[in-house]
């Protein structure tokens, strides 16, 4: 015969968010969708990537920009590395779903996640720019 659950013992079970916790959870969406939109951008530019110099399209820094050599270069080493980040981001979201997170938080961290991969990402591709061609 199964014991019953007094208060004192309720007080300290953890409880489980309800599923509709987990759709408002704005770290989970922001994650998963800039994950899902940097793998897919990230595979378009490391095998289609844009073939001549232009201010519109690709991996545009002035390091990129200087010859068509570097330029080449760095459309397809953006294009790994941003797919890698776009797994990252989206398994980080798929994690984020067992951690419920409070309200302002989840927003903070989402907007933290996406400014620390795009500036990883630059920071990755200048520097394999430098160790390819120098200053």
């Amino acid at each position: 015969m199964p014991k019953e659950s007094t208060s004192s013992e309720s007080k300290y079970r953890p409880q489980m968010a309800s599923f509709s916790f987990y759709l408002t959870n704005q770290f989970v969406w922001i994650s998963v969708s800039v994950g899902i939109v940097f793998f897919l951008v990230g595979r378009l530019m490391k095998n289609y990537p844009p073939p001549d110099i232009n201010g519109l399209a690709g991996y545009r820094t002035s390091r990129s920009m200087k010859n068509q050599e570097s330029w080449d270069f760095a459309q397809v080493e953006a294009g790994k590395k941003m797919s890698r980040f776009g797994k990252i981001g989206i398994l980080i979201g798929l994690i984020s779903l067992m951690i419920p997170l409070s309200d302002p938080w989840d927003l903070y961290l989402g907007m933290i996640w996406v400014l620390v991969s795009c500036s990883l990402l630059i920071y990755s591709v200048e520097k394999s720019l430098k160790q390819k061609f120098g200053k």
